[in-house]
């Protein structure tokens, strides 16, 4: 029978527990996702949501009757999913995730055998249309479940990406209540590392709110603690864990597209004349940190299924998206929190070992890449008001890689809708403050006076 289309997202599923998404769909949707993937052993996890235990639980007897001998990772990080199809003999797999989502929210995020991803134009569309026709499927032969914590493999996996040379630093970390605490731990357990711990005991009732690190609201406590405690950078992450943000030692967030183009000049660096993955909502900085490593900078739409896919045709060493996901060749072209929060805290680490701090670095990127935050308007009406931004800059240089970017002069902006929420999504640039400012306030104007209602982000 056909479920609420609200739940078919462009790279996962997501809905509000239980009246949208409930144990009935994720059993069925567990059966499409085996029979369309042609999977016999499959890899399933959850994160720590109140719904979480019930709704894995049908989910894996779906998989059971229908013969699938069933890989149980317990309650994960959503880049442990990937991990477990990196390193275990499955055919694919899913986590019961609703990301950054508020707490009655819930969802699939899946992935194919090595890291493959799964976008609606392919696999995914095909697992939501078998969903919507199927039934309940039992064969004769149901198939088991192992439980496989991987907690101790994956803690000796990131091993690798722990910086040599480590000064003693003090560090302030949020994990949002999430599952990440316990990974971290493992991770810096021989660090000269201070960890000043935030929210770390695993609670998916969410007492502080909506588990997400872009946020106003809920930047406020690292930031906060970070200056009280005197810290040398701050770093949070979302409720699975796949996104990571970053703030320098007087509290102020480290943009994610500015971490993007310290990692691309890291990552070049190794390997000049690499490709690397950007997205199009702000690209200044990133292709010329680029151009100037030498690499080639690619574009893809913005989401983890189509970065993914892209860091796969141009064997890419790195990719990035401004919301604070972190792709890297090395994990099987995924995206992963732990990874960036070392490898940064290694670039920041050789700023504070040559007599710098976190906040030059950023102050560098804002002098001569001044950006803005995203703005978000609801509005029913989003595909016009794109067009008719495009139509008011006849002569702008035009990309429609997603949504579409203006450049024109001294600025630059992105307009398009999300793939996630229904809300238009805004970011600019430009080569001054002064202008930035001036092109945002323009920018603001056209769409609110086209009928759109800017929405409240804290």
């Amino acid at each position: 029978m056909p479920f609420d289309p609200s739940l078919y997202r462009a790279y996962d599923i997501r809905g509000i527990y239980p009246s949208v998404i409930n144990e009935e769909f994720a059993y069925i949707c567990a059966q499409a996702f085996a029979r369309v993937m042609n999977a016999k052993r499959v890899a399933v996890g959850r994160d720590v949501r109140l719904s979480g235990p019930t709704m894995q639980k049908a989910a894996m007897q779906g998989l059971v009757d229908l013969g699938v001998e069933v890989i149980d990772l317990g309650v994960i990080s959503t880049e442990m999913l990937y991990f477990a199809s990196g390193t275990l003999d499955i055919d694919g797999g899913f986590a019961l995730t609703a990301s950054h989502n508020p707490r009655e929210w819930n969802g699939f995020k899946f992935v194919g055998k090595k890291g493959q991803p799964l976008v609606r134009e392919g696999k995914l569309g095909e697992i939501y249309a078998d969903a919507d026709a199927a039934t309940p499927q039992k064969v004769a032969t149901p198939g088991t479940i192992t439980e496989t914590p991987l907690l101790a493999q994956y803690a000796e996996y990131l091993q690798q990406y722990v910086p040599a040379d480590l000064p003693s630093l003090k560090v302030v970390g949020n994990v949002n209540f999430g599952a990440n605490g316990k990974f971290v731990d493992a991770a810096i357990a021989k660090l000269p590392l201070e960890m000043i711990r935030l929210n770390w005991n695993e609670d998916g009732g969410f007492p502080k709110g909506t588990p997400d690190p872009l946020l106003p609201s809920n930047r406020i406590e690292v930031c906060e603690r970070i200056v009280t405690e005197s810290a040398d950078f701050g770093v949070a992450w979302d409720a699975d864990a796949d996104r990571c943000f970053f703030y320098d030692e007087k509290g102020r967030a480290f943009a994610g597209y500015y971490i993007n183009a310290l990692l691309i000049e890291h990552f070049l660096k190794r390997e000049p004349g690499a490709a690397v993955v950007i997205e199009p909502r702000q690209i200044w900085a990133t292709e010329a940190v680029a151009q100037a490593g030498q690499g080639k900078a690619v574009t893809s739409r913005t989401g983890h299924g189509f970065i993914k896919a892209t860091m796969r045709q141009a064997n890419a060493i790195f990719g990035g998206e401004n919301s604070g996901h972190f792709y890297y060749r090395d994990f099987w072209y995924c995206d992963n929190g732990i990874i960036t929060f070392l490898t940064v805290m290694g670039l920041f680490a050789e700023q504070i070992k040559s007599g710098g701090t976190v906040s030059q670095l950023l102050d560098a990127y804002k002098k001569d890449y001044p950006a803005s935050e995203e703005m978000n308007f609801i509005t029913p009406d989003a595909k016009g008001i794109i067009a008719a931004l495009q139509a008011r800059h006849p002569s702008a240089e035009l990309s429609q890689i997603d949504g579409v970017s203006l450049a024109e002069g001294d600025w630059r902006c992105n307009l398009r809708m999300s793939q996630n929420e229904p809300v238009l999504r805004l970011n600019v640039e430009a080569r001054t403050p002064e202008a930035l400012e001036t092109r945002e306030a323009d920018l603001l104007a056209f769409i609110l006076g086209n009928g759109a209602t800017l929405r409240d982000d804290h």
